[in-house]
């Protein structure tokens, strides 16, 4: 699910700013993006409440290039910058942000690293949030308040931009005029008559439902809604989007490893319905306002479910662990305990909604 290197340069077409040796005309803040699509997901609601807050300020995002793409679709970002992977590529991206002359940074991820850079640019105001050796590196510590009602994740990042009591929102995207065209390409045909799978998980075996249950429940709906399969993951999940798009029949799709980032979304945005684990695809779907069935082990869906109100989390677990190993054998149990008819019908209620 991540971009290819010919949608890499997508992230220029947010660009509508001077060039980096000139001063830019309007006031300018930076954000450091998050690491992981579903992270990224939850934290744009609060990036969009900021910017109608300060309609007047230029927001620079400081991104991993992979991620790149996805902002390309958010309209309250106005530039984009690639955080490089390794140290060689910090000073570049130093003097990148230092020619922006951003006033401040909200940084989003809670690694030392990503203090780094608005540290060494010099952005004089810089927020974040504590731990990882890195507090002596921020102006200005935030601690999220324990509200009830208020624990999902999205809250933490409004807390974060100094807007803990605005209202809930989504994710808002917005698809480039190309993108739906790909998705006939890839798809064969227009109309919302497909049903997406993703059977992966970047995180691992701990938040993935057994392929074959996918599969299965897949089947059913197929032949319950008159409808097309397709099942979409990276190219490293390409045997279990193989494994349902075999037991799905005929007229099933294996698109792993054939889009990018942003045909992925273009994808979705196509289908009907949505069957996914805990997962970035599953929330890039809740985005589109495509109903979506979630899996979850034992992650906390209190926190980090979906942002959207077509949402179904199927969950059979009493534990609910923020820290999860990637091999947690409690994980795997609570999602064995899921079945592909209870699936089916989470799918089908959303359907009749």
């Amino acid at each position: 699910m991540h971009a290819s290197p010919a949608s890499a340069s997508a992230e220029e077409r947010r660009d509508h700013s001077a060039p980096p040796t000139a001063a830019p005309s309007a006031e300018a803040a930076l954000i450091v993006g998050l690491n992981w699509l579903g992270d990224s997901l939850m934290s744009m609601p609060a990036i969009q409440a900021w910017r109608r807050a300060h309609p007047q300020s230029r927001l620079v995002l400081l991104v991993k290039r992979k991620l790149a793409p996805l902002w390309t679709l958010q309209a309250a970002i106005d530039k984009i910058v690639i955080l490089p992977e390794n140290l060689g590529g910090l000073p570049a991206a130093v003097r990148e942000i230092a020619a922006r002359r951003c006033r401040l940074a909200f940084i989003l991820p809670n690694s030392f690293r990503s203090a780094l850079v608005p540290f060494l640019a010099r952005v004089p105001e810089r927020v974040g949030l504590s731990g990882h050796s890195r507090d002596w590196m921020l102006t200005k510590i935030v601690r999220p308040p324990a509200l009830p009602g208020r624990e999902h994740q999205r809250y933490e990042y409004l807390a974060l931009f100094g807007l803990a009591d605005a209202p809930a929102e989504t994710p808002r995207l917005q698809l480039t005029p190309e993108l739906p065209a790909r998705a006939f390409d890839l798809l064969g045909s227009t109309g919302r008559n497909w049903i997406a799978v993703m059977p992966g998980a970047a995180y691992g075996a701990a938040k993935r439902w057994p392929a074959e249950r996918f599969a299965r429940a897949a089947q059913m709906l197929k032949e319950r809604l008159n409808c097309n399969i397709v099942a979409l993951g990276s190219a490293e999940e390409h045997s279990l989007c193989e494994i349902v798009a075999r037991g799905a029949g005929p007229g099933s799709l294996n698109l792993a490893g054939r889009t990018s980032l942003n045909e992925l979304a273009a994808v979705l945005a196509q289908c009907k319905l949505a069957l996914g684990n805990d997962s970035g695809g599953m929330h890039l779907a809740a985005a589109f306002a495509i109903p979506v069935v979630a899996v979850f082990g034992i992650t906390d869906p209190q926190r980090t479910k979906p942002l959207g109100s077509a949402v179904r989390v199927l969950q059979d677990s009493e534990q609910r662990n923020r820290d999860l190993r990637r091999d947690s054998p409690e994980a795997r149990a609570g999602l064995l305990r899921i079945t592909p008819e209870q699936v089916v019908a989470a799918a089908l209620e959303l359907q009749n909604r």
